[in-house]
């Protein structure tokens, strides 16, 4: 089932143009939102929540329901569910499980799977190095959970996984939403 968010507003994909129309490609074919643009000095924490913000995948509007929502309420909790520092060994499959894996069904990662690799690729190589990557938990890289595939919620999705990562003058953020 699809989620109905807006995709967040057209925005600078980075240097690399083939790297920017493939996160820009598998953003419309999967419930995803993906950002890749400068580094203007956020946080892994404000910035996730600035890119989410405008899609409608915050509750924030909503402080006197009765009913849960899933997702954090502001930037400081944004960042205290960004809080697995993905080793850089990791990132590559890290993020490339996150931009294809179905994260309500156990199916695989399906064709695209070397697509995301070599997007994971372009990315740590634009990032650099030295990029500090943070993950929300393991509901797409499940090969790196110790136990059960657990993570934080960054959304009002049932299920989210969400990279993110800054290095290098740029700073990436990538978000995969389901619904079961």
């Amino acid at each position: 089932m699809n989620l109905s968010f807006r995709p967040p507003e057209p925005y600078d994909l980075g240097p690399d143009p083939d790297l920017g129309m493939w996160l820009t490609e598998l953003g419309e074919w999967r419930d995803l939102v993906v950002h890749l643009g400068p580094d203007d000095g956020r946080s892994h924490g404000r910035l996730c929540w600035d890119v989410l913000k405008p899609t409608g995948l915050l509750a924030v509007h909503c402080r006197d329901c009765k009913h849960g929502h899933g997702g954090p309420r502001n930037p400081a909790r944004m960042e205290e569910a960004l809080k697995i520092r993905v080793p850089p060994g990791e990132v590559v499959p890290w993020t490339a499980a996150t931009l294809v894996r179905d994260l309500v069904y156990n199916s695989g990662d399906g064709d695209l799977r070397p697509v995301a690799e070599a997007i994971g690729h372009g990315l740590v190589d634009l990032l650099g190095p030295d990029a500090q990557w943070r993950a929300n938990g393991y509901a797409a890289y499940r090969e790196g959970a110790t136990g059960n595939a657990h993570w934080s919620s960054v959304s009002e999705a049932t299920f989210d996984a969400a990279v993110v990562g800054i290095g290098n003058g740029h700073a990436v953020v990538i978000v995969a939403t389901g619904e079961d």
